[in-house]
């Protein structure tokens, strides 16, 4: 009896099934696989970010020197295993960002940590001081000075009346009303003013002496170069 050999599509068609059966269940096999392998690593990044608690503190870039001015570009970033207070006595990325001319008070080497109290606001802006001045309020137009302000100081000498101190910038006023409704009238509150070396001379001298009256002068012409009045000028023009 002759047998009949398969047809060349039947002989094609079985390889084929078993092929893809074989397949189907690789993929399955590489998919489960896949999916436990990628969970693991996720659980894995998951747990290190959590067990890593290092933070990011400030660690000078270079030598600074003290009273050098600090900016971000002289600081660079360490991450370290720090919290609790410890943490609170270094500077961190925000702190570096609100540093705004800060000056290095003592000498920090490369690579050191930055201490909160290595580093301090400039006492003005372009390099002047900051001088205060106590005086009463109604020699300082009321107290009604706000910082940003420009004043003159004038000191009332024996034998002439002189501007000190002219168009100077306010940097800070102490509240006059903090005195009190029963405080006296001639109690002195403070006025922080930004000047210059000689200004700061001229100050203390004036403060000195005692006799001096501010000037409020935000939006007035510059009072600079004006000359002293002599004292017999001002009581000849009023008649005594």
């Amino acid at each position: 009896m002759a047998v009949q050999a398969p047809s060349r599509g039947a002989r094609d068609a079985t390889p084929l099934r078993s092929r893809r059966r074989i397949l189907s269940a690789l993929s399955a096999g590489h998919l489960v696989m896949i999916v436990a392998g990628l969970s693991g690593i996720l659980l894995t990044l998951a747990f290190l970010r959590s067990a890593d608690r290092r933070v990011e503190v400030a660690v000078a870039a270079l030598d600074l020197h003290a009273g050098t001015a600090v900016d971000g570009g002289d600081v660079r970033y360490e991450r370290v295993r720090m919290d609790g207070d410890l943490l609170d006595t270094v500077l961190q990325r925000d702190d570096v960002a609100d540093l705004d001319g800060a000056v290095a008070t003592e000498t920090i080497r490369a690579g050191e940590l930055i201490s909160r109290t290595d580093v301090r606001s400039a006492a003005a802006r372009s390099g002047l001081r900051a001088v205060s001045i106590p005086i009463e309020p109604a020699r300082a137009v009321n107290g009604d000075l706000r910082p940003g302000d420009r004043v003159d100081v004038l000191l009332a000498a024996e034998q002439q009346v002189a501007i000190v101190v002219a168009g100077a910038e306010v940097l800070d006023v102490s509240d006059p009303d903090a005195r009190g409704a029963l405080g006296d009238v001639n109690e002195q509150f403070t006025v922080t003013l930004a000047v210059d070396a000689t200004e700061a001379q001229l100050l203390a001298a004036a403060i000195t002496d005692g006799d001096i009256l501010i000037a409020r002068a935000t939006g007035a012409d510059s009072a600079e170069g004006t000359p002293p009045l002599p004292v017999d000028f001002v009581e000849r023009g009023t008649g005594v």
